[in-house]
């Protein structure tokens, strides 16, 4: 019985990772197009989720000696949507993950390793996302993952 519990268990994950979005093998303007519409419909949680790894990376604390943002912090969930909104570049990473990045030149955001910075990185999980949904994608938006948000080159 624990085998088959086991076994079944095994071919569950199997599955889901069948059925992940496989971002590295996804054309750049599918993901600017994704990243844009997860820009308008993320909800609550998956924002709570990013400021929370966010504040826990240290990157809100404007004293810090790491990457931090120096910008109000009322500023910064503006900055992070208009990132994911109206990026620049989508480089995906690690099969389901995208990098969405927007340089908002000659605007200082903050700062890494003590070098002012002008842009925003917006980390994005994807794998809970169905490679079928790629072609209408509202219903699944809101199993994405907002990762992450820092100040970066």
């Amino acid at each position: 019985m624990l085998m088959r519990t086991l076994l079944a268990s095994l071919l569950l994950l199997g599955t889901f990772k069948a059925h992940a979005l496989p971002t590295e093998s996804q054309p750049r303007n599918v993901l600017l197009e994704l990243g844009s519409q997860l820009a308008g419909s993320a909800g609550s949680s998956q924002w709570q989720q990013l400021w929370q790894r966010t504040r826990q990376a240290g990157h809100l604390d404007s004293g810090a000696r790491g990457v931090h943002f120096d910008v109000p912090q009322a500023q910064i969930p503006a900055l992070v949507a208009a990132t994911l909104a109206t990026a620049d570049e989508a480089l995906a990473l690690k099969q389901t993950q995208v990098l969405y990045r927007r340089d908002f030149h000659p605007r200082v955001i903050g700062k890494v390793a003590a070098q002012e910075v002008t842009a925003v990185c917006v980390w994005v999980d994807w794998r809970s996302f169905p490679e079928h949904g790629v072609s209408r994608p509202a219903s699944y938006l809101g199993q994405v993952s907002l990762l992450l948000a820092r100040p970066c080159e």
